[in-house]
């Protein structure tokens, strides 16, 4: 792949049109998505997820993303691709993606269980996906996967930005001050302290 960072240079087309108001376009900055793309090789757009780095291996299963750090072609369709993979009674933890709606297509194992939390005062979405099926999460919301088979289960993750973000819910909670934390369990500092001690353990 060429040098090019593919979001830094669409950013830098609309930079480059707004400066032309008050001078002309600098011409060392790409002024199409056509000499974007001309940035890339044509293999930048094959991914083999036989050679993507494993992010995150845990005694459940192991997460494969392609985003902009590993991938910067997907910038060009402003996508991110994931693909999963569960042990039997594996769980991919409560999660949010602040910036993306994420889609998943299954394609080994029996059963997979998806679910999503409404926002406040909303329902739980959950159901049972097994091979061949698909389903998504609304941008923004708590979602998790779980392998309930007996199986291994694989899926591949698509979200509609190449920077959707991701946030575990129970890693971003207990990072808070340990105040808030014990005042949104409704008990007291040292209690707090210690639950979350028992939870470092673990």
């Amino acid at each position: 792949m060429k040098s090019i960072f593919a979001l830094s240079a669409l950013a830098a087309v609309v930079l480059a049109q707004e400066n032309q108001i008050g001078g002309e376009r600098p011409e060392d900055i790409p002024r199409s998505f056509n000499q974007i793309l001309g940035g890339f090789e044509p293999q930048d757009f094959i991914f083999d997820f036989r050679l993507v780095p494993v992010e995150s291996m845990g005694i459940g299963g192991l997460v494969q993303p392609l985003s902009l750090g590993n991938a910067p072609v997907l910038a060009l369709g402003d996508v991110a691709i994931t693909r999963f993979t569960l042990d039997p009674c594996g769980i991919n933890l409560p999660h949010v993606h602040p910036r993306g709606t994420e889609i998943i297509f299954m394609f080994k194992g029996s059963k997979l269980r998806t679910v999503f939390a409404a926002e406040n005062g909303g329902p739980i979405i959950s159901n049972d996906i097994t091979n061949d099926t698909s389903t998504f999460f609304p941008q923004g919301l708590i979602h998790y996967q779980q392998n309930m088979g007996c199986d291994t289960v694989a899926f591949v993750s698509k979200l509609n930005s190449a920077d959707p973000g991701v946030q575990t819910v129970t890693s971003s909670f207990f990072a808070l001050p340990i105040e808030q934390v014990a005042g949104s369990l409704n008990v007291n500092v040292q209690r707090a302290k210690e639950q979350l001690n028992k939870l470092l353990v673990l």
